[in-house]
């Protein structure tokens, strides 16, 4: 009898489009965070809401939402240690803007490269003679 290979059939987390914003209580229930961790966040300075209003409230973005499961997920690993959950958030954030700022200069020299190899094709340096240089017998 063969078993044959199924596929994964993942629950895939929604990702909300690049210009959404949410109300903490739309936000809260997204993430699956109480309304009142995610203002415990934000005290601590682990979450920046996108617009903050005196009278309407918080409201989060597509990078708000994306920050606040980072947060839980760091949750169940260092526990209750905002602190630490803050340093590494922050190292993930310098991380991901060096990787953005190699992406663009790889592209910048790919594509200098290119025009240099296509002017200096027909120009080849003289080599020296061994018989000239002094130093080799």
């Amino acid at each position: 009898m063969a078993i044959s290979p199924t596929k994964s059939r993942e629950i895939q987390l929604y990702e909300p489009p690049q210009d959404t914003v949410y109300t903490i209580e739309a936000t809260s229930q997204l993430v699956n965070v109480p309304r009142r961790t995610i203002l415990v966040y934000c005290k601590h300075r682990l979450l920046s809401p996108a617009l903050e209003t005196v009278d309407r409230g918080y409201y989060f973005d597509r990078d708000g939402i994306r920050t606040l499961r980072r947060i839980e997920a760091l949750r169940s690993v260092c526990g209750e240690d905002f602190a630490g959950i803050k340093i590494i958030l922050d190292l993930t954030a310098a991380l991901e803007r060096l990787r953005s700022d190699l992406r663009l200069l790889s592209r910048k020299t790919a594509s200098g490269s290119a025009k240099k190899k296509a002017s200096a094709s027909t120009i080849r340096p003289r080599r020296r003679s061994m018989k000239s240089n002094p130093r080799r017998k």
